[in-house]
């Protein structure tokens, strides 16, 4: 095969894969049939895609910037995107909480204000204990549950998409421009899944559009960008799961160039709306803020006016933005604090540090810890401490010139990918936020662990076949190689700055 019929041939071979797993899409409908799911064949479609991927990767890397390449993979990236659209969700329902969300806020009401199962409760509650139900609600709250109730009762699919809801005793997390888009996609078409895939394609594509201008404006391979377009966690996590997280990763996208080309008031508004979208990314904020400092400084004004502003320009965009949603007070947060209490999924660090507090030094699950109240809290509050003791090292030890983009991005890439692997909850969709940076970085290991995550399904597979006993081992299939190859990385390149390092236009690999 020539080199010029080489990704063309990848893409032809992924697409024939991405239009399988739509029809196979087709035999996991929701609460029905769970031990006849076709799992392992969704994950043997999952792994094929990845080695094509990866495949097409490693040509890329090796490989100079060549214009029909490029449009060859924006072809494809799109064909992809296309077949995998009208497919149906496999082993995932957030969608379903969007869709509520999106209902709850087009008819006037504070989505963050009523958890679903408020809602299913309404009428027994209002008939069975009417004077609970009154000191509970005000005539507000009272009128808005009646309504939330008749839309929960509108139709077939409302009824049925609103039982799917998970967690629907917990109120909303989700932000306010996350919220926005739910309500958008509401107007346009109610209850309509499509729809709402169809607004993340728009960032998707936002999101591509500035991974190619970042890496012209670096002068680097504008081809790299496969990396991002191509990636099966990518699609299937946005388009098949449909995750909101590319909401935020696009905005993020948009704010990493504006950084390079060092305009910082983009950087910043673009970094709000990231926030916005899902609050992952705020944790990048400190590094924007020393880049908006040093820059002052170089041009002979380098005192704290300058990251002061654009620290306001933050906090405003965020705050004008949770503006419509904060009247209800702390419980627009209630949902948040839960889900940062007491959420645990598909951790590598994190559940070891919870062995090790659990098992180890025998604190148990339920035991009283002074101020932190137990191991579970305990552990995320010493994760905590560890990402923010990383970012004030980077900080302090890592400055690189104003003028250094690439050196300022690598710090961004870094955190966000510490960020995911000591979290306690390491969802495959949370791994997408690390992705557009590995246009930048190519870390074999991380492209490797975007393949590697998909065994998070396997446990589904294990629990419908009442083989819940082999679940305990996934984590150490899907970790442990990411973890060897990752220290295999660190010892060739003498260093854990060194390994994120871009490769060259020509394709020089390391």
């Amino acid at each position: 095969m020539t080199s010029r019929s080489y990704l063309p041939a990848l893409g032809l071979l992924s697409l024939i894969l991405y239009l399988g797993l739509t029809g196979l899409s087709k035999d996991f409908n929701w609460g029905e049939g769970y031990s006849e799911r076709p799992i392992l064949e969704y994950l043997f479609i999952y792994f094929s895609l990845f080695v094509l991927y990866a495949l097409a990767c490693a040509h890329i890397f090796k490989s100079a910037w060549n214009q029909k390449t490029f449009w060859t993979l924006i072809v494809f990236g799109l064909l992809f995107r296309a077949a995998i659209l009208p497919s149906q969700q496999i082993q995932e329902d957030d969608v379903y909480r969007y869709l509520w969300d999106g209902k709850v806020f087009a008819h006037g009401i504070n989505p963050f204000k009523f958890a679903p199962d408020e809602i299913s409760e309404y009428k027994s509650l209002k008939i069975q204990e009417p004077v609970y139900f009154n000191s509970r609600y005000d005539e507000q709250s009272q009128n808005e549950l009646a309504i939330l109730n008749d839309l929960k009762w509108e139709h077939d699919t409302a009824l049925r998409f609103m039982e799917r809801i998970n967690h629907a005793d917990v109120p909303t997390i989700y932000p306010p421009l996350a919220q926005i888009v739910f309500r958008l996609s509401q107007h346009i078409k109610a209850d309509s899944i499509v729809t709402l895939r169809i607004l993340f394609l728009a960032f998707d594509l936002m999101g591509m559009v500035f991974i190619v201008l970042t890496l012209r404006s670096l002068n680097l391979n504008q081809n790299f960008s496969l990396v991002y377009f191509w990636s099966p966690l990518i699609l299937k996590e946005t388009f098949n799961s449909t995750h909101l997280d590319i909401i935020g990763i696009s905005c993020l996208c948009v704010s990493v160039y504006f950084l390079v080309r060092g305009r910082m008031t983009g950087s910043i508004f673009f970094l709000a709306l990231s926030v916005l979208g899902k609050l992952y990314s705020g944790i990048l904020l400190p590094f924007y803020l020393q880049k908006s400092w040093m820059l002052a400084r170089q041009k002979g004004n380098g005192d704290a006016r300058t990251p002061a502003l654009q620290l306001f320009l933050f906090c405003a965009v965020v705050g004008v933005c949770y503006l419509p949603f904060i009247g209800i007070g702390e419980k627009a947060f209630e949902g948040l604090k839960t889900y940062s209490m007491y959420w645990q999924s598909n951790d590598s660090l994190f559940a070891l540090l919870l062995y090790f507090l659990k098992d180890i030094i025998e604190l148990g699950v339920d035991a009283e810890i002074p101020v932190f109240g137990n191991s579970m809290i305990l552990g995320k509050s010493i994760m905590a401490l560890v990402v923010l003791g990383s970012v004030a090292t980077l900080l302090i030890k890592n400055i690189p010139d104003a003028d250094s983009t690439e050196e300022w991005v690598r710090n961004l890439f870094i955190v966000m990918t510490l960020l995911f692997l000591i979290s306690p909850v390491q969802n495959p969709w949370y791994l997408c936020w690390v992705i557009p940076f590995l246009c930048l970085f190519h870390s074999r290991s991380l492209i490797l662990l975007t393949g590697l995550v998909g065994l998070y399904y396997l446990d589904f597979y294990f629990d419908y076949q009442d083989l819940t006993q082999y679940s305990v081992w996934i984590a150490w299939f899907e970790y442990t190689p990411f973890y060897l190859y990752l220290i295999w990385e660190l010892k060739r390149s003498k260093g854990f700055l060194k390994i994120f390092k871009s490769e060259s236009g020509s394709g020089v690999t390391y």
